[in-house]
């Protein structure tokens, strides 16, 4: 019922890793399923890479370096941790001369996948029984069987702040050449503990149901079947995402999405002229999705 993808791309490659599937009694619907999902999540998960500015080299290899230096002094190698200092402030010295602007750098990224198999009318099941479960107060059984009930992306990048970290791993430097190597370590902590780390959410089943109706557009006027079962299943993924709390019921893009959708079902049945109106829907999908991403995003530090 549950899948766990976690995609770690640390200045590194992509890498899909996937769990069993939901047993389903169609095993070429299931395989169909779980193709479409790694599409959606490869195509997100790039877009997003993409999207980041590119870290300089030079930043990159000083962030390793007072790493280097922070697991120098945990060893009382304060030799090891000067030189690691020295260079790390000659590469950010380099970096910032080259380009004076730089502000928050991304310096590392992770992609995990929550994936809930299951269609709309087993979350509505969960939730039902959950809510049995809490009638008669049993309250952990309702939480553990609410638990599995995620189905989304989770994109966190971690920024290194130019204006704070460099000015660190000078004054920690400074601090061990004056002997005080607790104070250089507790500098560096600090340092590292400032990094920005944003996440971003994006839901799956909203951008199954744009991966679907997408699919639909694409098909031949003749398969009229195939495409009304792709939309049908756009629908459950609507519905789904409402049932997950990924968007209201009464929101007005929902809505606004559904009644196209019924609108395409039926100018498929009929004359089957819908190239403008799943355009308009390609457009009303990406306008939802900006806005959950907009809203899900959050910064730490």
């Amino acid at each position: 019922m549950k899948k766990r993808v976690l995609i770690s791309t640390v200045m590194a490659g992509l890498l899909l890793c996937t769990s069993a599937a939901y047993a389903k009694s169609d095993f070429n619907a299931q395989k169909n399923d779980t193709q479409r999902l790694q599409n959606v999540v490869q195509k997100e998960a790039t877009q997003h890479r993409q999207s980041l500015q590119k870290a300089p080299q030079e930043i990159s290899q000083a962030l390793r370096q007072t790493v280097v230096a922070l697991k120098a002094l945990r060893k009382n190698d304060t030799k090891t941790a000067k030189e690691a200092l020295n260079k790390a402030t000659k590469l950010f010295d380099t970096a910032l001369k080259n380009n004076p602007k730089l502000t928050l750098v991304p310096v590392a990224d992770a992609i995990e996948v929550h994936d809930f198999t299951g269609d709309a009318k087993l979350v509505k099941h969960i939730i039902k029984s959950a809510q049995d479960l809490l009638d008669d107060y049993d309250t952990q059984a309702a939480r553990a069987i609410l638990m599995p009930l995620e189905d989304e992306m989770v994109m966190t990048t971690q920024y290194l702040p130019m204006g704070m970290y460099p000015l660190a791993t000078k004054e920690a430097l400074k601090e061990l050449n004056k002997g005080k190597a607790k104070e250089a370590f507790s500098t560096l902590v600090t340092a590292l503990n400032g990094i920005v780390i944003k996440a971003t959410i994006i839901p799956l089943p909203l951008i199954t149901a744009q991966s679907l109706v997408v699919e639909a557009s694409k098909l031949d006027k003749k398969e009229k079947d195939k495409a009304l079962k792709l939309l049908d299943l756009a629908q459950d993924e609507l519905e789904k995402a409402v049932l997950l709390g990924y968007t209201k019921k009464h929101a007005p893009e929902y809505k606004m999405l559904q009644k196209e959708i019924t609108k395409i079902q039926k100018e498929i049945k009929g004359k089957n002229i819908v190239a403008k109106l799943y355009e308009k829907i390609k457009k009303d999908f990406t306008s939802l999705l900006s806005k959950h991403e907009a809203e899900s995003t959050e910064k730490k530090r």
